[in-house]
């Protein structure tokens, strides 16, 4: 299935449909540097080197479902594994899937994804997904469908990468998350300060309360403003250590949403879904 490729004066953006509606590549014209990290030359297009793009969506839920944590039929379920790299259920369906184009023009394209609840998440439900181009930003919302006969809980996640420099780093409201000690879960704060530099803090947390507008700076050449269009109340940050990337990742859902719902009381954002009804995110990524 061939590559989309969408683009204006400032802006060029680069879909895969066949693998996972992901981002291969997302770049400032003018600058010729790239934002969003590259799809690598050395790898071949399938659906599970969506691990090395540039961006994917996660659908219906963001974050990891650990064994006999998710709801279904009146008892906690374990779910098949989503993708071989990783050792637990995570980020639902729709980064390791084939996607339908429904649309698209020069600065826009609209896909499609409907999951049957056959393996892996038990529910039946449809994705679509938009992206568009507008002068020096990158719009993309999500709209989750229930198609099944039975209501359930999900979330949405926006899952871009970006390759660090030891310039990087991000700027926002507060970085208070939700700490789990055995299975007992509290919140607590990472730091007071109103930034992370992405090279000193080696993390992967929910930080709650976000207020929808955060700076990432990525290098000397180039930052972002990360803004929330609707439904987007947390930011993920995943720093892992020995590597040359890491994720800011706008969420509805926080991670390990499903086990703290199991074992507490305390904010998990997932939201329950009825019948035929339909729950919408969408996120912008502004070019400074």
């Amino acid at each position: 299935m061939p590559l989309l490729s969408l683009q204006n004066k400032n802006l060029f953006l680069e879909i895969s449909p066949e693998m996972g509606a992901s981002i291969t590549k997302f770049c400032d014209r003018k600058k010729n540097k790239d934002i969003f990290r590259p799809f690598p030359k050395t790898k071949k297009i399938t659906k599970n080197n969506c691990y090395f793009s540039g961006y994917f969506a996660t659908v219906p839920y963001f974050g990891v479902i650990h064994k006999d944590t998710f709801f279904y039929n009146n008892k906690y379920i374990k779910l098949s594994r989503t993708h071989p790299l990783e050792p637990d259920t995570i980020h639902g369906e729709g980064w390791v899937k084939k996607w339908k184009v429904k649309k698209q023009t020069k600065t826009s394209a609209e896909l499609i994804y409907v999951h049957q609840g056959k393996s892996s998440f038990p529910h039946k439900y449809q994705a679509c997904q938009k992206f568009s181009l507008n002068k020096t930003s990158l719009n993309i919302s999500i709209r989750l469908t229930n198609l099944d006969h039975l209501p359930f809980d999900c979330g949405i996640g926006f899952h871009p990468w970006f390759n660090i420099s030891a310039e990087s780093k991000i700027f926002s409201n507060n970085f208070l998350y939700i700490e789990n000690n055995k299975n007992n879960f509290k919140q607590k704060k990472l730091t007071t300060a109103k930034l992370l530099n992405l090279n000193k803090h080696k993390i992967d947390k929910t930080f709650l309360n976000w207020n929808g507008k955060s700076k990432l700076v990525l290098n000397k050449d180039i930052s972002l403003e990360i803004i929330n269009k609707k439904n987007l109340n947390n930011l993920h940050v995943y720093t892992p250590p020995k590597e040359n990337f890491f994720c800011i990742e706008p969420v509805t859902n926080i991670g390990d949403a499903f086990q703290i719902k199991k074992y507490s009381k305390e904010y998990t954002g997932l939201k329950n879904l009825k019948k035929n009804k339909k729950f919408e995110s969408s996120v912008e990524f502004k070019l400074l």
